[in-house]
């Protein structure tokens, strides 16, 4: 059987007690892991507009969009658990009720939905993997594009944006065919969920 290669590597040991007791708590609520994961459209309430933010890292930008944006379902995927732990703290002393964590990889995320859900989905910064031996864990590739396309709903839009210009490279080659994609590289506006809904920007 051939090996899945995976996008990224699992640190040996980064999250505390702590982290984990924050995770148990909002276990099934807030945050739900890849394995239990119900049908989504149930998490939040339906009928409004969804944002995917994969890989949030510490959740610092998709936090502070669904906190300024009430009105919005947020979903954020990421596989570090110390950055979840650490946006489930912040999600619960501003008790937001627009967002929903997973843990997980954003491929098997992707595939366990059935249907068209987001209206945008992003990934900012993901690992640009440098070496040329490594490029084959980039997350963004053909299969990935293929899986994300069948998850954005008709005009729905992927944004992406990189500081590595060989991989905005890479990136605008993989990106040709896919007309509802926006490649940020270094040099656009740093705000990049400043995004148009519907005469408004959020």
């Amino acid at each position: 059987m051939k090996r899945e290669i995976k996008s990224f590597v699992h640190a040996r040991s980064r999250t505390s007690k702590q982290d984990f007791k924050v995770l148990e708590i909002f276990k099934n609520s807030t945050f739900y892991s890849l394995e239990e994961l119900p049908n989504i459209s149930k998490l939040l309430p339906e009928g409004k507009i969804n944002i995917l933010e994969i890989g949030f890292g510490d959740g610092k930008n998709i936090f502070q969009k669904a906190a300024s944006n009430p009105e919005i379902n947020f979903y954020g995927v990421e596989i570090y658990k110390a950055g979840i732990a650490s946006l489930l703290k912040k999600i619960n002393s501003d008790d937001l009720k627009n967002i929903c964590i997973i843990f997980g990889d954003a491929k098997n995320f992707l595939a366990k939905i059935d249907t068209p859900f987001f209206d945008f989905i992003f990934i900012l910064f993901p690992d640009p993997w440098p070496k040329k031996r490594h490029w084959k864990r980039r997350l963004i590739d053909k299969e990935f594009l293929s899986l994300l396309k069948k998850r954005l709903k008709n005009k729905g839009r992927f944004i992406v944006k990189t500081d590595w210009q060989d991989y905005a490279k890479n990136l605008a080659a993989e990106l040709v065919n896919f007309p509802t994609c926006l490649l940020y590289t270094s040099d656009a506006a740093d705000d990049l969920l400043c995004v148009d809904l519907g005469g408004r920007r959020i």
